[in-house]
């Protein structure tokens, strides 16, 4: 008999995922494809600061302590959060 252990879940609560607005939807994807605050700023044409305040709310929202975690929350649910774009 062989012991195979479960794939680690992601880290996160996906229920929160429709509790996010649609630019912290787009702040989390762009954060899972390892893009920086700068990045993202540029991208979405907001300030570095608003990024870090959406950052903050997501962050508690979907129920993670790190920008790593907060990163691969949105890869394990890249599906379900560009469904909601």
């Amino acid at each position: 008999m062989s012991f195979t252990p479960a794939a680690p879940s992601a880290p996160g609560d996906p229920q929160a995922i429709p509790s996010l607005t649609p630019r912290e939807r787009q702040v989390l994807m762009l954060l899972g494809h390892a893009a920086g605050n700068r990045e993202i700023s540029h991208r979405l044409g907001i300030a570095e600061r608003t990024v870090k305040a959406h950052l903050t709310n997501l962050m508690t929202k979907i129920k993670v302590t790190s920008r790593i975690e907060a990163a691969l929350f949105a890869y394990s649910h890249h599906g379900r959060l560009a469904d909601r774009l």
